[in-house]
């Protein structure tokens, strides 16, 4: 095998374009010479991303066949300005964007003829014939980049590169794969004496231009204009600049490996780049593609959310395909999810109304509960419901008129620091923040079909089992695992309690048209029980003074009922009649013991998410996450 290492120089997403695009680069050369023995693969070694080849030598990269590698944006304002320098587009294969966007617009007035259930994104992770049919008639699968290059406003510099390079011919552009191949041969890049042996080369060969060129923010997070110069010796204010083969080559990449994204309801935007733990090149090509087909724009905190579990999603389906098309295959075999890759690179760009500016760049980890290798089809099935059931429930979240009031964007961003930080107590930190905030949105929502989607108890235990790894908190609770929790009936019968008296207890009023129903809903109660969380003592208090209140309650309705029917209650009674069962006193003793093994914070967060969560798999009447994506707009960026 042969080896090529990437340096991670910028510390951003740059650094994983570059990679990217150099494998396919190397691996569209290898291809011309019919040496094309396997996929490269990429590997994450900490300081630089290793390629590893076939057995190829440099002197082995020559050939007489030329290497098209990206096409130039064709716009009125392009033709115009490539006229005024003396060239056309029309010499080359162009990506023609306004007929490109005429098929997205085709394809939308198609799309909106199907029932809503096929204009979801989840319908595109395993479309049916016709869906698929109507898709292929649809514009390039990179129509969203060149949207990239030409709102950010570098669609100057792209073309500019592309053709630099489309005018070189093909023993010069075989010279510039020979360049690269030696620069990355080494494990230390030395950028500079590759640039220096490009330009004597170049001015040997009578080439034009410079060696380097615009390192454009779209690509280089980082490296915006301002006051910057390697030496402090003077002050000067412009875009940093980088070898021109190397930004040609982080396009390619981008084109493979990133999702540019325009937020919904504004223009800023999002771009997430993969990161690669260890994978062949063609594998992931097939993931992102499947990634971006099913992952639509949304605001800015839902969008880093949604494009990790979309992400998770495509995985899993990537890896049911595997199991499904080979009985004979031992799931062993397969590499662990989380070792294709971890998570996304994202970097946010805010529409300052000339152009964009770079205001954030962060890291998005793929969920800590994702299975790392589900061993069959019916396990990868089950993974893929699960995130289903956080997808529909993320979507839903939004205040009036669809727009996030302080409330929705607080439990956002706690979800998505459960992603970035791999700390499991965050999330149980937002599904207790959920419960509450369903339950008073459903009280001013009088249609039950619009209800939120509440978290069910089977996808909860789902979540705990699949987090096969120890619970890690910072106060020394290192290998206590959940399942204890779960198991324990104290924790079960009061979590049925806080449930009776909360969202069943809505919902049969709701229900009940007569106004016959007996027992009070307890509207306050999950927030009176989150102030306190944080002390033990405060929370027993909270939670014995509701149970105190629940049993009277559930007493006087069991006397009721006995002096209606002149006897005393049977079991059969408690269903017939839709009574409650009380709390007993052996119940909080079983409960107790489990603040003693685990942080209050920890239990009562599981509490409160298991008692407002649905009981079962329960199919909801609420409407679907995939109705209300389909009924946005049909395309990924409207």
């Amino acid at each position: 095998m042969t080896t090529l290492y990437v340096n991670k120089a910028s510390g951003t997403f740059a650094d994983t374009l570059l990679a990217l695009g150099l494998a396919d680069l190397m691996q569209l050369g290898l291809a011309r010479l019919g040496r094309l023995e396997q996929s490269p693969e990429i590997y994450d070694a900490g300081q630089s991303f290793l390629i590893q080849l076939p057995p190829v030598e440099e002197s082995d990269l020559a050939s007489s066949n030329r290497l098209p590698l990206l096409r130039p944006l064709s716009t009125a304002k392009q033709q115009e300005r490539q006229a005024k320098k003396g060239r056309t587009l029309s010499e080359v294969e162009i990506f023609d964007y306004e007929a490109e966007q005429e098929k997205q617009r085709q394809l939308q007035a198609q799309l909106a003829k199907l029932p809503p259930e096929k204009r979801s994104p989840k319908a595109r992770l395993n479309p049916s014939p016709e869906l698929q049919q109507i898709l292929s008639n649809g514009p390039s699968p990179e129509l969203e980049h060149y949207k990239a290059i030409n709102v950010m406003k570098v669609a100057d510099t792209f073309n500019e590169l592309v053709l630099r390079w489309e005018s070189l011919s093909a023993e010069q552009q075989w010279f510039a794969v020979r360049l690269l191949f030696r620069l990355f041969s080494e494990p230390l890049n030395d950028v500079e004496q590759a640039q220096r042996t490009w330009e004597k080369w170049a001015k040997e060969q009578g080439l034009s231009g410079k060696a380097q060129a615009t390192a454009v923010q779209l690509l280089n997070p980082t490296s915006g204009k301002g006051a910057n110069a390697p030496k402090s010796n003077r002050l000067a204010v412009g875009g940093l600049e980088s070898f021109w083969l190397l930004e040609l080559v982080k396009f390619r990449g981008f084109m493979l490996g990133a999702a540019p994204y325009t937020l919904s309801g504004s223009k800023d935007r999002k771009t997430f780049v993969v990161l690669p733990e260890k994978v062949e090149l063609e594998t992931l090509r097939t993931i992102m593609q499947k990634f971006r087909e099913i992952c639509w724009s949304s605001t800015a905190i839902k969008q880093d959310i949604l494009a990790v579990l979309r992400l998770a999603q495509a995985l899993v389906n990537h890896r049911r395909n595997e199991l499904a098309s080979s009985q004979n295959l031992d799931p062993d075999e397969l590499p662990p999810l989380v070792s294709i890759t971890h998570g996304l690179d994202v970097a946010f760009y805010k529409d300052m109304g000339s152009a964009h500016a770079v205001m954030n760049v962060s890291t998005i980890n793929l969920p800590s509960w994702l299975p790392p290798r589900p061993r069959s089809v019916a396990e990868a099935t089950q993974i893929d419901e699960l995130l289903d059931e956080h997808i529909a429930i993320i979507n839903r979240i939004e205040g009036s008129q669809g727009k996030e009031g302080s409330e929705e964007l607080e439990l956002l961003r706690i979800y998505r620091d459960c992603l970035s930080s791999h700390d499991l107590r965050l999330f149980w930190r937002f599904a207790a923040s959920y419960g509450p905030y369903l339950f008073r949105q459903r009280e001013r929502e009088k249609n039950e079909k619009r209800w939120l989607k509440q978290f069910t108890s089977q996808g909860l235990d789902k979540l705990v089992l699949s987090e096969n790894a120890a619970m890690e908190t910072k106060k020394g609770t290192q290998d206590l695992k959940l399942t204890p929790i779960l198991q324990n009936k104290g924790f079960q019968r009061i979590a049925s309690a806080i449930r009776e008296a909360t969202v069943n207890a809505q919902r049969r009023r709701f229900q009940d048209h007569n106004h016959n129903y007996p027992y009070e809903v307890r509207y306050g109660l999950g927030q009176e029980l989150l102030r306190k969380i944080h002390r033990r003592d405060e929370f027993m208090k909270a939670l014995s003074e509701f149970l105190l209140q629940y049993n009277a309650e559930t007493a006087r309705e069991e006397e009721r009922l006995a002096q209606k029917l002149g006897r005393a209650l049977r079991p059969e009674d408690y269903s017939q009649h839709h009574l409650r069962y009380p709390v007993m006193t052996s119940d909080i003793d079983e409960f107790t013991p489990l603040l003693d093994q685990y942080p209050c914070e920890l239990v009562a967060s599981m509490l409160l998410s298991y008692g407002y969560a649905r009981w079962g798999k329960a199919a909801e009447s609420s409407q679907s996450e995939e109705d209300t994506e389909a009924a946005d707009d049909q395309s990924p960026q409207a």
